[in-house]
């Protein structure tokens, strides 16, 4: 019987590089003008879904010719999706059965594309065909995993980079890039080439060649209320405002980084830390770590930890519930039209960055 490669998934990038990969291993590298292989474009700006699919089926009942086995690549399928489709005669049904069916010995078809969705009928029929789909998509901030894979992704991609990172920047990168693989391989070459020679790339160099996107800038703007710095916060609003950054997404970030803030400090209590410094979480005892194995600041790296506790440490508990109740009143004013959009953010700012604010 032949063989069957399946490879799927939302990540565009990852599909296509990881099909390719393979692709090559099974063609032992001779891809290209190679008479026992055969390229069917799933992508074709040229030809229907199905006119790519009736060429696929096409290839795979034609026997190898002068050679002992045929290898076909159904390349960048635009989408699964439609294989669904149950009409009598149609081209898909066809092209279904072909794919759940066991192939010929001397043909082995490698399939990648999008769209496949392992609920409808053509992902069934895979699964009673027990075919082996690789599924490759990316990683969503809403994820309950999300921050421990980007970590992961930074830290692999960086070692093939021949480059270490600092915990700041991977968090930087984990919460300001979006999942796509291809975004933050991208990035980070360009981290690599910036950086030169040096050995480390640090937060530093990710906000100066990082793409500016609303992300990023977003997570510069929270950063510098934070530290308490309204200048550099006002400066950054403006940015933001200026890419047509939403009003409300701002006060929805201020919101969860003042939450997370209170959180941080429950943490630091449940962990006696009154204070901390760079080595404080390489230094913990392991029969603390043992005793609260769920405390979120153990799950992160000890720097990371370290930053998060120190920007904390910069609002006592006091100012971080005024501060919520701020950012409250700036959403109510903002739902209501009660005053200029801009000097809303701005009165905002400048409250909770201020030592002496109270509410009178």
């Amino acid at each position: 019987m032949g063989k069957l490669y399946f490879i799927t998934g939302n990540d565009e990038f990852a599909v296509k590089e990881r099909s390719r990969e393979l692709a090559l291993e099974l063609t032992q590298g001779e891809l290209e003008d190679n008479p026992a292989a055969e390229i069917v474009p799933g992508d074709s700006d040229t030809l229907s879904l199905e006119e790519i699919t009736r060429n696929f089926i096409e290839a795979v009942r034609t026997p190898p010719f002068l050679c002992d086995s045929k290898f076909i690549w159904l390349r960048h399928f635009a989408n699964f999706d439609i294989f669904n489709s149950m009409e009598p005669g149609q081209v898909f049904v066809e092209a279904q059965l072909i794919l759940t069916s066991p192939l010929p010995d001397d043909v082995t078809v490698l399939a990648d594309g999008f769209n496949l969705d392992m609920r409808k009928s053509f992902g069934k029929a895979l699964k009673t065909a027990k075919i082996s789909v690789e599924t490759l998509n990316t990683s969503k901030i809403g994820d309950k995993n999300h921050a421990d894979d980007r970590r992961i992704d930074i830290r692999t991609i960086c070692q093939e980079l021949g480059k270490e990172i600092d915990g700041n920047a991977t968090a930087y990168l984990t919460e300001t890039l979006s999942g796509d693989s291809g975004v933050l391989r991208n990035e980070l070459e360009k981290l690599a080439c910036f950086v030169g020679a040096t050995a480390r790339i640090t937060l530093a160099d990710c906000q100066a060649i990082c793409s500016r996107t609303p992300e990023t800038v977003t997570w510069e703007f929270t950063g510098a209320i934070s530290s308490r710095n309204a200048p550099a916060a006002i400066r950054l609003l403006d940015v933001l405002l200026a890419q047509g950054e939403a009003e409300m997404r701002l006060i929805a970030a201020l919101s969860g980084e003042f939450q997370k803030q209170i959180q941080t400090k429950l943490a630091m209590r449940q962990l006696s830390l009154n204070g901390v410094n760079a080595r404080t979480f390489d230094l913990l005892p392991q029969e603390l770590r043992d005793k609260y194995p769920d405390n979120p600041l153990l799950k992160l790296h000890p720097y990371r930890a370290f930053k998060i506790c120190e920007s904390a440490a910069n609002f006592t508990d006091e100012e971080l519930v005024r501060n919520l109740e701020l950012v409250r009143n700036a959403n109510r004013d903002l739902v209501s039209g009660g005053g200029d959009r801009r000097i809303v953010l701005e009165q905002l700012i400048l409250k909770a960055t201020s030592k002496n604010w109270k509410f009178g």
